[in-house]
């Protein structure tokens, strides 16, 4: 099973327990692996979620900007969610701390459509979670 499949099975189970259910998010017809849907009140939460899990190295991600441009336009509750070599522990942003990154370069566009993410110059320790009881508690 994938570090991304793991995350949503043991998040479904957490959510479960305060009475919330977990799906794949989807806007239109199109959906996504990495769009992860809370029923959260008296609106959804929307998490992107993208993995990270090369060994001895430092968390790289990419941002693909068509998803973030359909979560923008959905205006709904949505954070990133960057899990580092395990479905427990990686780092969440909201959207506003993503937007920022965006606008200012930091979170730089690459010819591929992602905006690139790098651990070491672009995330901060307080956007780290080390449980996903830690996780739930900041995107709720």
């Amino acid at each position: 099973m994938s570090t991304l499949a793991t995350f949503q099975k043991q998040l479904a189970e957490i959510a479960r327990c305060q009475g919330i259910s977990v799906r794949t998010w989807s806007s239109g017809n199109r959906s996504s692996r990495n769009l992860i849907e809370l029923s959260t009140t008296p609106e959804p939460t929307v998490l992107y979620v993208k993995e990270f899990n090369t060994e001895g190295r430092p968390g790289f991600w990419g941002l693909t900007k068509n998803q973030v441009t359909r979560l923008e336009k959905a205006r709904m509750k949505w954070f990133t969610v960057l899990l580092l070599r395990s479905s427990t522990d990686g780092y969440v942003l909201p959207s506003s701390e993503v937007r920022e990154h965006i606008d200012d370069g930091s979170f730089e566009l690459s010819g591929d459509g992602d905006f690139k993410v790098n651990e070491d110059v672009d995330l901060k320790p307080h956007q780290r979670f080390h449980s996903l009881e830690d996780l739930f508690r900041r995107i709720l």
